[in-house]
């Protein structure tokens, strides 16, 4: 009974249905349409605004990563910079230490050459004494004392300089 189809009934609910379409567009239907417009808007704003977002957010990545690459670049360049001046100033001080061992190798080589020249001279000095009263004890004679100095000196000089 309830799937009886009357074609009265059927007649007035296709009637009260285009009339509610009708009330509908005229009243309900253009504010639909306007709210999904102006949804539909607010959607494409958003995805815009996350789009931009998006791109500025890659760009400061990208940024940021450049500046931490130049920033450790310049590390890089510090460090290695850094490094030579530390090679640069240990050989500084090695050729200085150097040149002064050298230099007090040379003082104390002249001061030995030195002490060695006068130890010969006091040598011949007082080996000329020794002979000169040797030979006045020898010759128990009376020798002038600058001529006999004079004698001795020359022999003395006839010796080698330096014994090897």
């Amino acid at each position: 009974m309830l799937l009886n189809l009357e074609p009265g009934l059927i007649f007035w609910t296709i009637v009260t249905f285009l009339l509610l379409l009708v009330v509908l567009r005229m009243v309900a239907w253009k504010p639909l349409l306007t709210m999904l417009d102006e949804r539909e808007q607010r959607i494409n704003d958003a995805l815009a605004a996350a789009d931009r977002a998006r791109e500025e957010s890659e760009r400061q990545a990208e940024s940021n990563k450049e500046a931490l690459e130049q920033a450790q670049a310049e590390a890089r360049a510090a460090i290695s910079e850094g490094r030579e001046v530390a090679e640069r100033v240990a050989q500084e001080v090695k050729e200085r230490a150097e040149a002064d061992a050298a230099q007090m190798l040379e003082q104390a080589r002249r001061t030995i050459q030195q002490e060695k020249d006068q130890a010969v001279q006091e040598l011949r000095g007082e080996v000329a004494d020794l002979a000169i009263l040797a030979t006045r004890q020898i010759l128990d004679e009376q020798i002038d004392e600058n001529r006999s100095r004079q004698i001795v000196d020359d022999v003395i000089s006839r010796l080698p300089d330096s014994p090897n």
